[in-house]
């Protein structure tokens, strides 16, 4: 069952039931206690539920149709998304300062941030992002503030802007729609392009996070070129020669 398919069965069976347990959902969606957990907290910060100890109750009084196209993507490339946040993870240090943007890539790293007991400042324009980090005691937390886009529960524009213009980390992690050899790097909304590029300018080293779908392809709003990125970390099904064009034309580490 695919991500998207079993949080829809999950909905399902709460509008039924009014509530759930977690471990009644590990049975009858065949999935471990920590993708149930990891779905229930998604949903939660879409309001779709609320979770309880031990399950979740349906959230009657959610009356806002959100397109949650966070949850439509995750399903997409999962596998590949996680390879990418463990090794993104390993690039972390011990009092690192770092900034985190809105995505589902992004999501996985933070997932495992809030997992481990590494001590860290975090800065991120992500609600979903925020709360996963939160559950890790030793991470300090920033959070954007701003124009909040619906079906990215992610904070835009100018205020987001300003402060995060304000702010200086060690390692940015970002996400992209599109990376092209030429064009560089890319988003479908200029709003989104306008707080990454802050976070790109902001960071002293720039990591972006992208499966191999992101490649060879553009959108109309650029927020780096090539040459403003120090990493990409992608998983193990993207194209060598293509990878190795990028290095050798701008010095760029692949992982």
């Amino acid at each position: 069952m695919l991500v998207g398919q079993r949080r829809n069965r999950i909905i399902e069976l709460l509008k039924e039931n009014h509530s759930i347990s977690v471990a009644d959902l590990c049975e009858i969606l065949e999935a471990s206690e920590a993708t149930i957990r990891r779905d229930l907290s998604i949903l939660e910060s879409s309001g779709k539920l609320e979770r309880t100890h031990g399950g979740a109750i349906y959230n009657e009084s959610n009356r806002i149709n959100i397109e949650d196209v966070l949850s439509s993507r995750e399903g997409k490339f999962l596998n590949e998304k996680q390879l990418i946040a463990k090794k993104a993870f390993d690039l972390l240090e011990n009092h690192d300062t770092i900034v985190l943007d809105a995505g589902t890539t992004t999501y996985e790293l933070a997932y495992l941030i809030g997992q481990s007991d590494l001590h860290l400042t975090i800065v991120t324009n992500s609600m979903i992002v925020f709360k996963e980090l939160a559950k890790n005691p030793n991470v300090e937390l920033i959070i954007l503030g701003g124009k909040v886009r619906t079906n990215t529960l992610a904070s835009v524009g100018s205020a987001a802007v300003e402060l995060m213009q304000r702010l200086f980390v060690d390692k940015a992690f970002l996400g992209t729609n599109g990376i092209s050899l030429n064009e560089g790097f890319t988003t479908t909304d200029m709003d989104e392009a306008g707080i990454k590029r802050a976070m790109i300018q902001s960071s002293k080293q720039r990591i972006i996070l992208a499966d191999n779908s992101k490649f060879n392809k553009v959108y109309i709003n650029q927020f780096a070129p090539v040459s403003m990125v120090d990493v990409i970390v992608t998983d193990n099904q993207t194209n060598k020669e293509l990878l190795n064009e990028f290095i050798e034309r701008y010095d760029i580490k692949v992982l």
